[in-house]
């Protein structure tokens, strides 16, 4: 199994500032496949979640420059796993530690995705997004909102998310692809005026990491013309047997 992979993200045409972050790496040292990605989302009514984001995401991207030498003579899969998701707790309290030292609010939504050989792992906390695409778009992660009414008119809003709680509570799924799949990752600004065929269309493409990149940038293109306006992040992870 090889994969090609690229991400983006962008503060949007309306907002002043972007509170999204997205990452991605990946490694084949010794033939064995191992990527990370993650997307986080800043709260949007607390001024300064940008912080969150970017506690988690590099965060992240510090274990896997980390971990990646390791793996698979030192470390095996579950080894792996299990110590992303010690990392993504502590991750989690720094973020909450910080809300109380310096009295702010801070929290983003995160979604994390290993990619061990044909293995997959999902780390889930808000309403971000992990689609499966194959022959259609399989949402794998679950929108953690909860219906609140709000100026007489019922609303969605987010039940959980990473810096609310110092324990946190995670969604996690493991699956295995068979044969080729792809994985399309974001902030909720990407998905609300994306169709299945514009992902079809991108991912077609993509014979690279670099083509990943470009793809991920066409779908962000795609969004921002048709009016988002919200922040949005485009992560890509294209498997290939």
């Amino acid at each position: 199994m090889k994969a090609y992979i690229g991400c983006i993200s962008d503060k949007g045409n309306y907002r002043e500032k972007n509170q999204d972050r997205a990452v991605c790496h990946m490694t084949d040292r010794k033939g064995a496949l191992l990527a990370v990605a993650c997307v986080c989302d800043g709260i949007g009514s607390f001024a300064r979640s940008e912080i969150a984001s970017e506690m988690l995401t590099a965060g992240v991207s510090r274990w896997f420059e980390g971990m990646k030498a390791y793996y698979p003579d030192t470390m095996d899969e579950e080894m792996l796993v299990e110590d992303l998701d010690i990392t993504v707790r502590e991750l989690n309290e720094l973020a909450y530690e910080y809300r109380r030292e310096h009295g702010i609010d801070i929290g983003c939504t995160m979604s994390l995705l290993l990619l061990a050989g044909r293995n997959y792992h999902v780390f889930h906390v808000g309403d971000s997004r992990i689609y499966l695409v194959r022959d259609g778009m399989q949402q794998i992660t679950r929108d953690e909102v909860v219906m609140k009414e709000a100026g007489g008119r019922v609303k969605p809003r987010l039940a959980n998310y990473v810096g609310k709680d110092r324990e946190l509570w995670m969604s996690r799924l493991t699956g295995t692809l068979e044969g080729k799949a792809a994985f399309l990752m974001g902030s909720d600004g990407l998905f609300k005026q994306l169709a299945y065929e514009d992902v079809a269309e991108a991912i077609g493409r993509v014979k690279s990491s670099r083509h990943a990149g470009k793809a991920c940038g066409r779908l962000l293109e795609l969004v921002l013309e048709r009016g988002e306006r919200d922040n949005v992040s485009c992560i890509l992870v294209c498997a290939v047997p």
